[in-house]
């Protein structure tokens, strides 16, 4: 069970001075028009939840009951009360003011290229716009309204097992009901609608980055400004490079004459193809490093370090073998087998035919 005591930060025996004090405190700490944490709002609405409780003498004495048996099926059934109380306060005490929209979140994925050098990216998603046939107001025309049946027009009832007033749930805790709510929005004042926009990705921009695009998330309540769009960068697979860090990482296939006697070979940069030279000897798993060639982060750049791999043949031609077979013998290999291939028995028999 919850212990407004311990929320307000009191004693159980405080008075109505120490719990006042306490609660004004504790609100303007956690105002969400004053705290930008997420979690502010939440905290306030405990904080509320607490003080409507503990500075009525008789929720208070209702409250200390239930929480003395220990009972939590009746504290199940206070707090549903109590909550739906304090929300329309909270709700009833916004409503006036222009707040600003909620802001949006959304995934991007890019690939290495477009983060390293910047782009240009269109983005959807969901957003909450002023309703375009009651311009926000969620009425038509004029608000008409009628005295709630269900409260008479004072905005709460008691009913249930407690003596205390509760917000009436036919009118929200009002006192009347509007007749012409807008068919489009249902009174909200708000629609979502798709929102589709173009954003610039800056260059060297890394994974997990989140960007801030401002004023285009959800519009704003009451004349308040819009919220913020912002957006988390994740890295699609690449298909050659491997990215750790700022260095790139690449394998690249080179022939056993190459690797034996050296030469240029033409490997994939994030700029396009650029000539290396190959060592002389080069052995399969050797690595060369061009550096400032690897990914672009705030004035730096990682290197590109490229692990070379020497490709087998697999199907020779006649003149390849005989060639093959002639350095076997110049090296004194005397293992290489030497007789006929499959396939040229195969074609040999197909010719005699």
């Amino acid at each position: 069970m919850k212990d407004y005591y311990k929320i307000l930060g009191v004693s159980r025996d405080a008075t109505q001075e120490e719990i006042k004090k306490a609660y004004r405190r504790l609100a303007r700490l956690y105002h969400p028009d004053r705290n930008p944490d997420p979690k502010a709002e939440e905290m306030f609405k405990e904080i509320n939840e607490a003080y409507h409780v503990l500075s009525d003498e008789e929720r208070r004495r209702e409250y200390d009951r239930i929480l003395k048996s220990g009972d939590e099926r009746k504290f199940k059934d206070f707090l549903e009360y109590i909550q739906e109380f304090v929300e329309s306060i909270i709700k009833g005490e916004r409503a006036k003011k222009p707040r600003k929209g909620q802001d949006v979140r959304v995934k991007v994925h890019l690939s290495l290229e477009e983060a390293a050098f910047g782009c240009e990216k269109v983005v959807e998603f969901d957003r909450w716009v002023d309703c375009p046939d009651c311009g926000g107001k969620g009425v038509v025309g004029e608000a008409e309204t009628v005295v709630c049946h269900a409260c008479g027009g004072k905005g709460k009832r008691v009913s249930g097992i407690f003596s205390f007033p509760r917000p009436c749930s036919v009118c929200k805790g009002k006192g009347f009901i509007i007749k012409n709510l807008c068919p489009t929005c249902l009174g909200r004042g708000r629609v979502t609608t798709k929102a589709r926009i173009k954003v610039k990705i800056p260059p060297g921009t890394d994974e997990g980055d989140v960007l801030k695009v401002p004023e285009k998330g959800h519009s704003g309540v009451n004349g308040g400004p819009p919220g913020d769009l912002y957006l988390k960068v994740f890295f699609k697979e690449h298909p050659i490079f491997k990215k750790v860090g700022l260095d790139l990482y690449l394998e690249h296939r080179i022939s056993y004459p190459l690797a034996v006697l050296g030469g240029v070979t033409k490997v994939p940069t994030l700029e396009g193809e650029e000539e290396v030279f190959v060592q002389p000897g080069t052995e399969c798993g050797s690595t060369k490093t061009l550096p400032g060639k690897g990914f672009p982060r705030e004035g730096r750049r990682g290197n590109l370090i490229i692990t070379f791999r020497i490709e087998v043949p697999k199907n020779l031609t006649r003149s390849q073998r005989k060639l093959l077979e002639k350095l076997a013998k110049e090296l004194g290999e005397e293992g290489v087998d030497k007789g006929v291939s499959f396939k040229e028995r195969i074609v040999g028999w197909i010719r005699r035919i």
